[in-house]
């Protein structure tokens, strides 16, 4: 292929003292020196001021030195880099590409270009040691710990790209001292810097349409930055963490990370961790892919974000210290992945089973369970109560959730092709038996299918067995357009498979999509939607734990400061309306075992069953409507009732936060007496 910069020089007069006096240095590049090509010229500038532009021609326009000074008088006074289109008369709109990197690749074959005596004046016109830092603080991470499988390469880290126009002109137009602080703040403190005073873009961007200038930006840090005052207790306070590992080995290079929420995200709970235990930079990357199913399963923002957690959550997830307990938990279960994706379904177990014993219709959050057992018992401990409940929980009746008979219509039903085969289990006894034969928890999975869903077992020609749930996206739309997609394939033990088992799996996703089943898949939608209002409405059978697993969530039922509710409880729920009565204003003093005064309130507009909540003489809130009317009924009745608080969850939602339950009172002989 042709050199990209010679070819524009033959075209373009190369003037030594470039096109006009306030440019140093000048770039032409065809549209086809990029990924993918084009027909749109662009133009590399560096201005007299330090400033790089990088700028894509509107369609037709061809390369031409009198271009360049409307361009720049049109953007010399953005200093700030806040235009990305300009309007030049004669020209049309030209795109201003912020993210673009400061020194173009032009060729795809070969390095020719570097003889190109344009691209050697623009590289001998940059600063270099910007570009140097740029360069340094976009550093490769250090690959992951684990690979997919053997003899596969480890997990790809998520890439971000620094060494852009944008950064550049950040740094090398500032005036000398405040250039020179700021330079040495990033190289001093890289990963917590780094995110405040640079924009961590995606990937090169040579098409333009944004400025490209998104940061974690904080003018008090800048002005801490550039007086060059205590860096340390100034990032402490920023990121809300400690001075010690603002200073420890685990800064010391820029890491990635998916957002700056999710830094101050993995900062916080590495600051959960005692010093010692603490990694430094390499064994932090070699294991933070891991951090994406660790926080999910915690809970995250719709952004996919980490959730605040109480700093016990993480030192008693990595009690063992950051490195020992990732070894440990993939020397035990390999890869990571599915094995922190198959805590979900036990952590939904336990919720059932925590319900039953709080006699609550739900039982704690899925991430409220996984950071009790986190602060409880470790990661470790998780992963091996979740391995536990795979493989030995109890068998279950194969009829349950269903009426009578029913037996949803297939899409394929039985496909075989190649001597491979596929039959779609469509009844809870054929998940039963499915998950009997492969060890792990399809059995469960009758809600999904009941939701749409269809679940196959997979058999290979030489014997290769797996399971594969395809998810129907979007769900309850029954149309041509619906498709389903492959989100679940797991060998017996929830093992992973081979390259021929994924192969097929994917030619059954093929088929279910196919545009002559779509009559069939809108027959599936429709008794899956006629199933799932039977099934909404039945009762959920109590999930069975074993006797280790049972004692682990009682302890994570006390963290919580929960206690199983007694059977002659009349009622244990959450107290109505607590955040908008007395409650959070004295919420502080509450407490678990304080009394609680029950009082009709027969002439509430709102509702004559009403039941109020005071505790001393404060209003608290209401018993649950949907619940008042035997609590109303019974004091109608003279019964004597008792209330009292048992739970107090300050991390809590408003109106989950205060539980209470209501019992027969409790007449002691000497109180009988005296009321005869």
């Amino acid at each position: 292929m042709e050199d990209f910069v010679a070819n524009i020089s033959a075209v373009v007069s190369p003037a030594p003292g470039c096109a006009a006096p306030s440019i140093r240095a000048r770039l032409w590049l065809p549209g086809y020196a990029f990924a993918p090509e084009d027909r749109f010229f662009r133009l590399w500038l560096l201005l007299a001021d330090g400033r790089v532009l990088a700028l894509r021609l509107p369609y037709g326009a061809q390369p031409d030195d009198a271009l360049i000074a409307p361009i720049v008088a049109a953007l010399a006074d953005d200093l700030r880099g806040a235009r990305w289109e300009v309007e030049i008369a004669g020209l049309g709109p030209v795109a201003v590409l912020y993210a673009a990197p400061v020194l173009p690749l032009p060729s795809r074959t070969h390095a020719g270009f570097v003889f190109d005596a344009d691209y050697q004046r623009f590289v001998t016109q940059l600063d270099a040691e910007v570009m140097r830092l740029l360069l340094w603080l976009e550093r490769a991470p250090t690959p992951s710990a684990v690979a997919p499988g053997p003899g596969e390469a480890p997990h790809p880290v998520p890439f971000r790209f620094l060494v852009s126009v944008r950064n550049y002109n950040r740094l090398a137009t500032l005036p000398p001292v405040l250039r020179e602080r700021r330079m040495q703040a990033l190289r001093r403190f890289p990963a917590l810097v780094a995110p405040i005073l640079l924009t961590f873009h995606h990937s090169p961007n040579v098409q333009g349409g944004k400025r490209h200038a998104w940061r974690e930006k904080d003018e008090a840090m800048e002005a801490v930055i550039d007086q060059g005052r205590d860096l340390t207790g100034a990032l402490a306070q920023h990121y809300g963490i400690s001075r010690g590992l603002v200073r420890a080995p685990v800064n010391t290079l820029l890491w990635p990370a998916p957002s700056h929420v999710a830094r101050r995200g993995y900062l916080a709970m590495l600051d959960a961790l005692p010093a010692n235990q603490r990694p430094d930079v390499v064994e932090f990357e070699r294991w933070q892919l891991y951090l994406a199913n660790y926080f999910a399963l915690l809970g995250e923002t719709e952004r996919g974000d980490p959730l605040p957690q109480p700093p016990a959550v993480h030192r008693g997830a990595f009690r063992l210290g950051w490195t020992r307990t990732w070894e440990t938990a993939a020397r035990r279960y390999g890869n990571l992945h599915p094995a922190l994706a198959d805590c979900r379904d036990f952590l939904a177990a336990v919720r059932n089973r925590a319900a039953a014993l709080l006699r609550r219709p739900y039982g704690p959050s899925s991430g409220r369970l996984t950071a009790g057992w986190l602060a409880c018992h470790g990661l470790l401990g998780l992963l091996e109560a979740s391995q536990r409940w795979h493989r030995y929980q109890p068998a279950r009746d194969p009829r349950w959730r269903v009426p009578e008979g029913f037996r949803l219509p297939a899409i394929l039903g039985e496909y075989t092709a190649d001597g491979h085969s596929a039959r779609e289990l469509l009844t809870p006894q054929a998940l039963a038996e499915e998950g009997a034969a492969m060890h792990h928890c399809v059995a469960n999975y009758w809600p999904e299918v009941v939701n749409g869903d269809r679940l196959f077992a997979l058999q290979l020609s030489d014997g290769e067995r797996a399971t594969a749930q395809y998810a129907v996206d979007p769900p309850y739309a029954p149309d041509e357009g619906t498709r389903y997609e492959l989100v679940q394939l797991r060998g017996p033990f929830n093992r992973q498979v081979s390259r021929a088992m994924q192969a097929w799996a994917a030619r059954i996703l093929t088929e279910l999509n196919a545009p002559q089943r779509a009559d069939a898949r809108a027959q599936a939608y429709d008794a899956s939607l006629a199933l799932n209002h039977v099934w909404r409405d039945a009762r959920q059978e109590a999930a069975v734990l074993d006797a280790k697993t049972e004692r682990q969530l009682a302890a994570v039922l006390a963290w919580f400061g929960t206690t199983p509710v007694p059977q002659d409880v009349i009622l244990a729920d959450f107290i109505a309306g607590f955040q908008y009565h007395e409650g959070p204003k004295l919420e502080d003093e509450l407490a678990p075992g304080q009394p609680l005064d029950l009082v009709r309130e027969p002439d509430n507009p709102h509702d004559r069953q009403a039941v109020r909540i005071d505790w001393h003489d404060h209003k608290l809130g209401y018993v649950p409507r949907r619940k008042n009317a035997d609590i109303a009924a019974r004091l109608a009745r003279g019964e004597r009732l008792q209330a009292r608080i048992i739970a107090v969850d300050r991390a809590a939602d408003p109106w989950a936060r205060v539980e209470f339950v209501v019992q027969a009172a409790t007449v002691t002989p000497e109180v009988e007496h005296a009321t005869a």
